[in-house]
């Protein structure tokens, strides 16, 4: 039962793929709450939330790649 390299650094990609925005997403959304009490501008609460959405979205792709590069029958 080898791993597929290729395979796990697909996953791996992802996953660094959405680390940064793990760290950005929740920024945005504080920001997007300060502006709509202050300007009632909602611009930068829908990208952070947009961003954080896409962030679980690829870990979730990155975890299944992983697991299927450990765990692939051959």
């Amino acid at each position: 039962m080898a791993t597929n390299r290729k395979e796990l650094g697909r996953g791996l990609k992802y996953e660094l793929g959405a680390l940064p925005l793990l760290i950005i997403a929740p920024i945005l959304i504080t920001m997007g709450f300060k502006a709509i009490k202050q300007q009632n501008n909602y611009i930068w609460l829908i990208v952070g939330i947009l961003l954080a959405i896409s962030a679980i979205v690829l870990g979730f792709l990155g975890i299944k790649i992983i697991l299927n590069a450990f765990f692939e029958k051959d």
